[in-house]
């Protein structure tokens, strides 16, 4: 009697394990569907976005558009989008089923990053801009303050400042690995200003005294 008593016990205590197993399950794949949800609705903005500034940069060619207007447009798209792909990075580390979803979304947000860093080249030329691209390799070290310096010089800066942010170690997207090769990045992090290589970093003062050069000193920063 003892014995089959026992037994009940281990057989409740199995079923209310597995129940609260189940329970917690499902609530984490409800939870992910959700994050995958906004996901998609965050790709497909920036994707309705990229499209509007391109046929703005269309538009511009035919002498149409208003430079001043377009360089806004691109430099809030810019933002939007750095913060959207944190999101991701940030969903992609608590996903618990379905990571290649994550990455997947993950590889097109850079790929519209650098799908905007062509199109601001050609609309720094097209409308004779003057603003200093910076693009940032890192990496994940976690005392790496490179992203704090350049945040610090966008708040500076403003949209006489952009900046494109990309994964070292994100290789699931090959064209990351094609920028890294074609400015020599071997070590981390690097910054390249219009052009101007700082392998290992560069601190303030030094990215300052670049950006300034750069903008012929016409900033208040400058001054």
């Amino acid at each position: 009697m003892k014995r089959t008593v026992t037994s009940k016990i281990y057989i409740f205590s199995f079923a209310v394990a597995a129940l609260i197993f189940s329970l917690g399950l499902t609530i984490g794949l409800v939870i992910e569907n959700e994050r995958l949800q906004v996901v998609d609705k965050l790709s497909l903005s920036q994707e309705v976005d990229l499209r509007s500034l391109q046929l703005q940069q269309t538009y511009i060619e035919s002498d149409g558009a208003n430079c001043d207007a377009l360089n806004e447009i691109l430099e809030t798209n810019i933002a939007d989008l750095s913060e959207a792909t944190s999101q991701i990075i940030d969903y992609n580390k608590k996903a618990i089923a379905d990571d290649e979803l994550f990455d997947l979304q993950l590889r097109e947000y850079f790929l519209t990053e650098i799908q905007f860093l062509l199109l601001s080249d050609e609309i720094k030329e097209e409308c004779d801009t003057e603003a200093v691209t910076i693009i940032y390799f890192y990496n994940e070290n976690e005392y790496d303050v490179q992203g704090d310096v350049l945040g610090y010089l966008k708040n500076l800066f403003g949209n006489k400042l952009m900046v494109f942010s990309f994964d070292s170690n994100f290789n699931e997207e090959p064209m990351i690995e094609v920028l890294m090769k074609s400015y020599n990045v071997t070590e981390f992090p690097t910054v390249i200003a219009d052009d101007f290589p700082y392998y290992g970093g560069a601190d303030v003062d030094e990215l300052k005294a670049l950006i300034c050069y750069q903008l012929n000193y016409d900033h208040d920063e400058c001054l």
